[in-house]
């Protein structure tokens, strides 16, 4: 299955870093074996967004070419086109799913700005990503204890990341407390960011576009040619990445939902 995404590109890319994608000419099938509770690591890939009435259908690709409980407990399709229209929107909710439309966001230049003042940036080598667990079950809307053995498996890929110069991870400290934090994969002539995260109580100080900016310059030198980074149609970070330079390049639509 031929993909016109640049953002589904990149998911499908960094899928590959860690799990498998099988094309099946009809659509792709994402599966991590490392951790089944990752829903975006163990979905389909849609040709265009499911029309009303198809549901059934994936659904039943999901079960046979993902997985189904006791290993898989969730059902996560994402779709192809540029758009983010969701014309099985109501259908997909009265199934259980959740809806969300994301902005594809680009920048070709960067411009990098200073740490503010007291705090300290710099990458992280593989063994100091397990610092950036306690932030992100911070910030996290789940405060599961599952949520944390699922960040613990994320690090201990993108450590494997770090380590085949695939990616960089950049922090920024408050003296011995990690404040903030990212990660940048090099995908050929893209660069994909990675799991922003800002603690509560240092945001709003210019943390995130110091890192973003960081990341940047790392990756220049690697003859990249692009910055490509995802976030939540109209939400605070996609504001964020906006003011510090980044363009809404397309929208790209997902459904998820648990099962049991």
């Amino acid at each position: 299955m031929k993909v016109k995404s640049l953002g589904l590109w990149t998911d499908i890319e960094l899928a590959r870093t860690r799990g498998q994608v099988f094309d099946h000419g009809t659509h792709l099938a994402i599966v991590t074996p490392d951790d089944p509770t990752y829903h975006f690591g163990n979905l389909l890939i849609l040709p265009q967004a499911p029309a009303p009435g198809e549901l059934p259908i994936w659904l039943e690709r999901f079960r046979t070419d993902v997985g189904e409980p006791p290993a898989i407990k969730h059902t996560t399709l994402e779709w192809d086109g540029t758009t983010g229209e969701v014309p099985a929107r109501a259908e997909l909710e009265a199934a259980g799913f959740t809806v969300e439309v994301s902005q594809v966001m680009r920048a070709d230049h960067f411009q990098p700005t200073p740490v503010p003042e007291g705090l300290v940036m710099r990458a992280l080598a593989p063994a100091e990503l397990a610092l950036t667990i306690d932030l992100a079950f911070e910030v996290a809307p789940s405060h599961e204890e599952g949520h944390r053995t699922f960040l613990q498996r994320r690090v201990a890929w993108q450590a494997e990341l770090v380590r085949r110069r695939l990616a960089s991870f950049w922090a920024v400290f408050d003296g011995d407390t990690l404040v903030g934090s990212l990660g940048i994969a090099n995908l050929w002539r893209f660069a994909r960011y990675q799991d922003v995260q800002v603690a509560a109580s240092h945001r709003r100080r210019g943390i995130a576009s110091a890192l973003l900016g960081a990341a940047a310059q790392d990756m220049a030198a690697t003859g990249t040619s692009s910055l490509i980074i995802v976030a939540e149609q109209h939400s605070p970070a996609a504001a964020v990445y906006e003011r510090a330079g980044f363009r809404v390049a397309e929208l790209i639509g997902s459904a998820s939902r648990s099962r049991s």
